[in-house]
């Protein structure tokens, strides 16, 4: 085998830069800004969410630079031409950075997934789309699909050896390198590594593989014995559970959506990567799988539809539902061209994915505008039907809802919440929601949403906040007791509080508090797992959790000793009611002031305070 020598590795470098400047200053940016994050990572919201939307809106640039160039290099355009759209594509990033915060919306980290597979696909087909070269677009995905798979393996195997190095480092010489080293390692080894090298291995000669008849023989033997097997046991699955439920009329479950999608998925995939092979003498039944395919795949979109229908009938859409709609619509689409067309253009699958992914992302048919406008008005409509509805605006809570409506409810808040923020109820709400939005962003008055206050706990206290507005009870939602005194145990001599020469002490009320703080530079943050009886704590890189349930069962125990009287509260040590975590830097106790279960042994409440000792 003969090696590269190093004027030809210089050389290629060379090339990679001019061909591709644009994308390479996008990698470096990215880069940079994912060193920065890792580096004050929990130190400053603000400075999280610079160094968070340039490291997202580099991928785009990245990518987006990549489509740019290879149409530009199709189409022969000239050098004023070519840098005229790399400066427009700038200009749009640029916009998309200040419009986009994930860290505040998490719809946005969604719009940004969906804008980064709308740009790897546009890749896929940016040299080849109108010019009808459907053997030039499958020749060159598969060479920059191997070239990215061959990228990935060699970054690994150095991150692996340089990791390791670094590691022996620590040992043997007792240096005092942090996870922080690894991870950086790894973002500038996948940053500029894995993207030069793949960069390198882009095809130079875009409209001569036309002419190329390579077909690699293990991808033939991977589709015809992996692929095309996979996506038949999928099918007879389907067809066999759609004619149950036709014959049951029962509601299709609703993981049979996914089901779906994947037979989809993998047939598609499937059809692809035969492609050039397809109509070979020797492969007659790669033909014949696929036209069966389009045939089959016609119940199981009709499936599907049901499947969601269904169900966006009963509680509305969300942005799962609307994605299961628009998918079912492209497949009904794609279907439909393949059975009727005799071109055969395999480019229309990521072209019209391409677009639909796009549509989707902003404007009013848009997934998350039109989820937030259907659960807005399930909302109302639940608030109508408990009579506390005043014109189109919902208020606190009249009539008592039954366990069903009330869960509803809180999801809706919830997801109302969580996807798009308080001011998602501004058209539905008497009060200003940025007005409570600004009073809540802070942890006393001096603290401010760029201080060290997460994002989480902040959408937690919303939540609260719109609990009690709107009269909401969680508790009733979950079907636990509203009379928590029932199995109440407190501390005895419980407003005097032993520190233990602690030096910092925090309150934690659960499950209504996130407790977050920053410690010596790092953050703490507690919280209460759902629906478990356990404590999540976080402390740097380090997490550990408080189990509860052994604790319980003791109280419990303790309850039936002393054969209390209704309502009456156990009192017990406060050894009993600490529980002590260790931490790289820092000792930690939880010492609970009361505790609240019900008769399933589920934790309901508890207060408690946080006493905490830095190690020197």
């Amino acid at each position: 085998m003969k090696f590269p020598s190093l004027s030809t590795f210089v050389n290629s470098i060379k090339n990679v830069l001019s061909r591709f400047p644009f994308e390479i200053g996008f990698a470096f940016l990215g880069t940079i800004a994912a060193t920065v994050y890792i580096e004050i990572s929990d130190l400053n919201l603000t400075a999280e969410s610079i160094c968070m939307r340039l490291i997202l809106i580099a991928n785009l640039g990245l990518v987006l630079s990549l489509s740019v160039t290879l149409f530009s290099e199709s189409y022969s355009n000239s050098f004023p031409k070519k840098y005229l759209l790399r400066v427009l594509l700038l200009f749009i990033l640029t916009g998309l950075f200040f419009l986009i915060d994930p860290l505040k919306r998490e719809t946005d980290f969604f719009r940004f997934i969906l804008l980064a597979l709308a740009a790897h696909l546009s890749v896929s087909f940016a040299a080849y789309f109108g010019k009808g070269h459907v053997n030039a677009f499958w020749q060159f995905n598969r060479v920059i699909f191997l070239r990215f798979l061959i990228g990935g393996i060699y970054s690994a195997a150095l991150f692996l050896g340089l990791a390791a190095a670094v590691g022996s480092m620590n040992f043997l010489f007792n240096f005092n390198f942090d996870w922080d080293t690894f991870a950086i390692l790894w973002v500038w080894i996948v940053g500029i590594f894995q993207t030069v090298f793949f960069l390198s291995g882009v095809p130079t000669n875009l409209n001569g593989l036309e002419k190329d008849t390579t077909y690699p023989h293990g991808l033939k033997i991977f589709t015809q014995f992996v692929l095309i097997p996979l996506a038949t046991v999928y099918a007879i699955i389907l067809l066999a559970y759609e004619a149950k439920i036709m014959l049951e009329w029962e509601l299709p479950k609703g993981l049979v959506s996914n089901l779906i999608l994947g037979y989809a998925v993998f047939g598609l995939l499937s059809l692809l990567l035969i492609y050039p092979i397809r109509n070979q003498d020797e492969n007659k039944w790669l033909k014949t799988f696929s036209r069966s395919f389009y045939y089959v795949l016609i119940p199981l979109i009709l499936l599907l539809l049901w499947a969601v229908l269904a169900r966006v009938i009963d509680y509305g859409i969300t942005e799962e539902r609307y994605f299961l709609i628009i998918l079912a619509a492209w497949l009904t689409f794609i279907n439909a061209y393949f059975l009727i067309s005799k071109s055969q253009n395999i480019m229309i699958i990521p072209f019209s994915l391409c677009l639909l992914t796009i549509i989707s992302v902003y404007g009013p048919q848009g997934a998350f505008s039109t989820s937030r406008r259907s659960q807005i008005n399930e909302l109302q409509e639940l608030f109508r039907n408990h009579g506390s509805l005043d014109g189109d605006k919902i208020i606190s809570l009249k009539l008592k809802p039954g366990k069903e409506d009330m869960s509803r409810m809180i999801n809706i808040v919830d997801y109302l919440v969580n996807m798009h923020g308080i001011e998602s109820f501004r058209p539905i709400l008497k009060r200003d929601p940025g007005i409570i939005q600004d009073s809540l962003l802070s942890v006393n008055s001096e603290k401010k949403y760029d201080s060290i206050t997460s994002n989480w706990e902040i959408k937690s206290r919303q939540k609260l906040w719109l609990y009690t507005y709107l009269n909401l009870k969680p508790d009733d939602a979950s079907g636990s007791k509203l009379n928590l005194g029932t199995n109440r145990a407190e501390a005895f001599n419980m407003d005097l509080l032993p520190l233990n020469e602690a030096d910092y002490m925090l309150p934690l009320s659960v499950p209504s508090d996130t407790l977050s703080n920053i410690i010596d530079s790092r953050k703490l943050l507690i919280s209460r797992v759902a629906n478990q009886n356990k404590l999540k704590v976080i402390y740097g890189p380090e997490e550990k959790y408080v189990i509860l349930d052994t604790l319980i069962n003791q109280l419990e125990m303790e309850f039936k000793k002393q054969k209390l009287a209704d309502k009456q509260d156990l009192q017990v040590s406060r050894e009993l009611l600490s529980k002590n975590l260790e931490f790289n830097g820092l000792s930690l106790q939880i010492v609970f002031n009361r505790i609240n279960f019900n008769d399933n042994k589920d934790l309901l409440s508890a207060d408690a305070y946080v006493l905490i000792k830095l190690k020197n």
